[in-house]
């Protein structure tokens, strides 16, 4: 039962990334609203910040759902919603803080047999 529960939390873990990666670039304009007020200083456009970190979150989630370099990946997405949740704070940021911390257990746990990292072993 512990396989299938890497599993789950894996593959869930990346289809939440893949979906907001996702609407990231179909819709970079409604995501500026949450971008930190301290990336106006940087030379490129919002709209652009956002559509990088939506190609970082897709292809961080295809990573994770096929396998490889899954602890790296799981300790730089729940950094990266700790910064979220930082940023966001109230309900919304506990909720990221709470998903960075699955994403730290993830990063824990040992390789599940649906692994690309486990059929290399």
């Amino acid at each position: 039962m512990k396989d299938v529960s890497t599993k789950l939390l894996r593959i869930s873990f990346a289809v939440m990334f893949l979906w907001f990666g996702v609407n990231q670039l179909l819709n970079p304009a409604a995501w500026t609203i949450f971008l930190p007020t301290w990336t106006g200083y940087f030379p490129i456009p919002g709209e652009m910040l956002v559509q990088l970190n939506g190609w970082f979150e897709i292809v961080s989630a295809v990573a994770l759902i096929i396998g490889v370099w899954v602890k790296p990946i799981a300790i730089l997405l729940g950094l990266h919603l700790v910064g979220i949740a930082i940023s966001v704070g109230g309900a919304t940021g506990v909720r990221d803080a709470v998903l960075a911390v699955m994403g730290f257990a993830l990063a824990a746990d040992e390789h599940d047999n649906w692994s690309l990292e486990t059929r290399n072993n």
